[in-house]
């Protein structure tokens, strides 16, 4: 049937059909209750392992994610996942990602995001949904919009958003096709709230699923559409209490499942409430697989935590080599010997020692005393080393490879953060010593000119 244009808002108020009473709303099958509680269950059983602080992160992430996208489902601002999980993870410059979007996003961030801390508090406490609770949720939800979109009879205009009251004027909207879809006439407000809230105390409703809960006061708020705008945020806000009530999480919509919320929302409205039932349990168990996965993640180690570390242990082992080539080019220069003796420093290849391993780098440094004018040499290796068995109360050791027993340990404390005292005696006395050697053989195979 073609869309009648011509209607006046006044006019679509008898288009309005109220929601259904909740005996008439769909339960979860039995396979939908076993996938439930199979996340359900996991969730509980990671947070028993989990600390205080991680399980208040992983919770604070899920609402910080629905805080973000509940206003970008209604086109207030674009985000795209990633986005989203910067500002709900905080991660690494989320602030500013946030103010690259401006500042009227972030405050509608913020204003929402009290708003799921308000259905928290809410929950703590054990306050009863109320209408005034109701109003006091969309004046959080809204409290840094100030206007909105309204549809009149002469077109669409730009007003006032009155906050925390029903609306006075209609809000019908009109869709793709031209046609008008009704919500709630504006008398008829006050009624159809108290009637929502009406069922909601039934037992049939205080002892359902969270998903069924969820999913029905969620319809049938957004039927009644009682605000000027922003009934899509309280809404969303509003069946996250029954999601927090069960296992602290919220309902949370990305933005880009956007398309098949509303596809779901309107097959309500032909009578086909089980697709929206079924879109808020896969919502639900998405939500619950996220705070899982924060939660496995945080208690993890860290690869990057624990890569440093492993690293540091072969930086240090390299520093000790460094302060050896620094300590030998000291000392021989201050014994102030001929010009025609020279002494090269040179990184070289790996080496070779049982019972330690190989260091990342340059781990070995060519030392020679070399004649210009003979080419006479005397050269050796100073290699440095790490134990295999990091029990080893000594893992750093300094070795000269030509068959020298004089090799120089070293405890991971002693070089890091900085090289200590001792080993520092310890080294130059090594270096000195291994100077000696040296020009020891240089001597002995050098015959000056007479």
């Amino acid at each position: 049937m073609p869309a009648d244009k011509s209607l006046t808002l006044r006019q679509a108020d008898s288009l309005y059909q109220s929601f259904p009473d909740f005996s008439a709303w769909p339960v979860p099958t039995e396979d939908d209750l076993r996938l439930w509680d199979r996340f359900a269950s996991r969730l509980e059983e990671t947070r028993k392992k989990a600390t205080p602080e991680a399980l208040r992160n992983s919770v604070e992430v899920a609402v910080r994610a629905a805080a973000m996208d509940t206003g970008a489902i209604e086109g207030l601002y674009a985000v795209d996942r990633g986005f989203t999980m910067t500002v709900a993870t905080q991660a690494f410059a989320w602030e500013h990602a946030l103010e690259e979007k401006g500042e009227e996003v972030r405050e509608l961030f913020e204003a929402q995001l009290e708003a799921y801390e308000l259905v928290m508090d809410a929950v703590t406490r054990k306050l009863p949904i109320s209408e005034a609770w109701i109003r006091a949720l969309h004046e959080k939800v809204c409290a840094r919009q100030q206007t909105y979109r309204v549809l009149t009879d002469q077109g669409y205009q730009e007003q006032e958003l009155p906050k925390g009251s029903y609306k006075t004027q209609p809000n019908h909207v009109r869709v793709t096709d031209g046609a008008i879809h009704p919500y709630a006439p504006v008398d008829q407000v006050p009624s159809e709230m108290y009637r929502l809230l009406e069922q909601v105390r039934t037992p049939d409703f205080e002892s359902a699923h969270p998903v069924a809960q969820a999913s029905y006061i969620h319809y049938a708020f957004v039927v009644i559409h009682p605000f000027a705008d922003g009934n899509g945020r309280v809404a969303r806000a509003l069946a996250s209490v029954f999601f927090f009530r069960a296992h602290s999480t919220p309902f949370l919509v990305f933005a880009n499942q956007r398309r098949s919320y509303f596809d779901a929302l309107h097959q309500a409205d032909l009578g086909q409430s089980r697709p929206l039932l079924a879109f808020f349990l896969d919502r639900g168990i998405d939500t619950l697989q996220l705070v899982i996965d924060h939660l496995l993640t945080v208690e993890a180690p860290g690869p990057e935590s624990i890569a440093a570390r492993i690293r540091l242990i072969d930086e240090v082992a390299l520093r000790l080599l460094e302060a050896a080539k620094g300590q030998i080019k000291t000392q021989f220069e201050t014994l102030k010997l001929p010009n025609y003796l020279y002494l090269d420093l040179t990184d070289n290849l790996i080496v070779d020692y049982q019972g330690y391993r190989q260091v990342m780098g340059s781990t070995s440094l060519a030392v020679a005393l070399e004649d210009m004018e003979t080419e006479i040499t005397s050269e050796t290796d100073v290699t440095v080393m790490i134990a295999r068995d990091m029990a080893d109360p000594f893992p750093l050791r300094l070795i000269e490879a030509e068959g020298s027993a004089d090799d120089l340990e070293a405890r991971f404390e002693d070089v890091h953060p900085e090289i200590g005292e001792s080993l520092r005696l310890r080294l130059t006395n090594w270096c000195s010593r291994l100077l000696g050697r040296m020009l020891k053989d240089f001597e002995e195979r050098y015959r000056p000119p007479r």
